[in-house]
């Protein structure tokens, strides 16, 4: 790393900066208003977050030589990069208000000057304005539609997503299908460890479902101890399998709470896309093949 610099993007961080000069040396060249002006207009509208990114690339490209500007945020698992990441770096650890925004890698194929650097500072402070607003836009979102225990999407999204995924089915003539999850005897769980075990065993539950997903598969929580997962590109062969290491996944690990060990187990319920069907008779069928699982004897797939 050419130089690291945790900087306090408060609205005095462009004064700081320019503090920092000895004064026997040449003051720094503050950005023009002009360039200023600029930027802003490139970042504002915007609350994505990789939009965001992009845009300061390009204003900053403009301002010296450059060749990236990479934005992680560690708390989202949030990796962005525009560019090429190169061998000199300048590193920044971003606050605004003592909130911890993420790190910005910016690189060049040469070294960094101190004015390089002072822009960047100053540059950083404007942005961390914007990437601010995009974070809590992207918390806001989460907040409408993900469930905030498990961490899945919920049944807004579900009833969102749904149609327009077996639109896409129909249109490309692709598979599509569709697994509903019980948790087996969750009210006797929650008899026994409290609703706040119970808790824990949902989270647990989503977290083993989560692991053996593919990126295209999308996980939602439908309500209570009930999940559904949407498949796309499978057909039942694929979702029975997927369906097996899901079971499987959950068989091989407990969760110890209050002195109990429980080990979840589920029934799980199958459907498939028929062409010229409709979304909810797709959710009915999977529903009904769930309730025949249970019917079966629970801990099974049907």
């Amino acid at each position: 790393m050419e130089k690291v610099i945790p900087i306090n993007t408060s609205q005095n961080a462009v004064k700081s900066s320019a503090d920092r000069s000895p004064k026997n040396q040449p003051s720094h060249q503050v950005i023009s208003d002009k360039n200023q002006l600029r930027l802003h207009q490139r970042l504002q509208g915007s609350l994505d977050l990789g939009s965001l990114i992009n845009h300061f690339f390009v204003w900053l490209s403009e301002q010296q030589p450059l060749s990236s500007v990479e934005y992680v945020y560690p708390d989202e698992d949030i990796s962005l990069i525009s560019g090429s990441l190169r061998v000199h770096q300048a590193h920044y650890t971003l606050r605004l208000q003592k909130r911890y925004l993420g790190e910005l890698t910016i690189s060049s194929q040469k070294r960094f000057s101190e004015q390089d650097l002072f822009v960047h500072e100053q540059s950083i402070g404007y942005l961390a304005h914007y990437l601010k607003n995009a974070l809590d836009f992207r918390a806001m979102e989460k907040m409408a539609f993900y469930d905030a225990l498990t961490g899945v999407m919920n049944r807004k999204s579900l009833d969102e997503l749904l149609p327009k995924e077996t639109k896409r089915a129909e249109r490309h003539g692709y598979h599509l299908s569709v697994m509903m999850i019980d948790i087996d005897n969750f009210k006797i769980i929650n008899d026994q460890v409290g609703h706040i075990g119970g808790d824990q065993i949902l989270k647990h539950a989503s977290k083993a479902i989560r692991q053996v997903l593919r990126i295209s598969d999308l996980p939602f929580r439908f309500g209570g101890d009930e999940f559904v997962l949407i498949l796309p590109n499978t057909d039942l062969v694929g979702a029975h399998s997927a369906a097996k290491q899901i079971m499987s996944s959950l068989g091989n690990s407990a969760v110890e709470i209050n002195n109990h060990s429980i080990t979840p187990r589920v029934s799980i319920g199958l459907a498939s896309y028929r062409h010229g069907e409709h979304h909810e008779e797709l959710i009915r069928r999977s529903d009904q093949a769930l309730y025949d699982a249970k019917k079966n004897g629970r801990n099974c797939i049907c």
